[in-house]
C-alpha cells in the first residue's frame, strides 16, 4: 500500500534528476561551443573571416554534441583581431527538453547561455 503512494513521487524525482542533469549538461556543452567559436576566431586574419569561422564553429560543435538547439544565437566580440587581443563569445541557446515536458512544470526549451573568451596569439603578423 505504501509503495503505491511512493511510486508517483519516486518517478517525479527521477524525472526531476534528470530535468537537473540536462540543464547542467546543457550550460556545460554551451561553455565549450562558445569557446569554440572564440577559439576559431583568433586564428582568422580578419574580421569577416573571424564571424564566418566562428558561426561554422558552432555549427560543427552543435552537431555533434548532446546539446539540440531548437534555435541558437552567438554575439562575438573580436576586438580587432590585433596580436594580444580578447575575442568574446557569448552563445544563447534555446535547447529542446521536449522529451522531459511530459512533467507538466516546464516549457518545451530552456534558454541556456554560454561564455567564453581566447585570445589573439601576440607572435603572429598584424592582418
Amino acid at each position: 500500500m505504501e509503495l503505491a503512494l511512493l511510486t508517483p513521487l519516486l518517478i517525479l524525482l527521477a524525472l526531476l534528476t534528470v530535468l537537473a542533469y540536462r540543464t547542467v549538461a546543457a550550460e556545460t556543452t554551451a561553455n565549450a561551443v562558445a569557446h569554440t567559436a572564440a577559439r576559431a576566431a583568433t586564428l582568422q586574419r580578419t574580421p569577416a573571416a573571424a564571424e564566418t569561422a566562428a558561426h561554422r564553429a558552432v555549427e560543427n560543435a552543435l552537431r555533434t554534441h548532446e546539446l539540440s538547439c531548437a534555435s541558437h544565437h552567438l554575439d562575438l566580440d573580436i576586438a580587432g583581431l590585433q596580436p594580444g587581443a580578447t575575442v568574446q563569445a557569448r552563445l544563447t541557446c534555446h535547447a529542446d527538453l521536449s522529451d522531459l515536458s511530459g512533467l507538466g512544470m516546464l516549457s518545451a526549451t530552456s534558454e541556456v547561455t554560454g561564455q567564453a573568451s581566447a585570445v589573439v596569439d601576440v607572435y603572429r603578423s598584424r592582418p
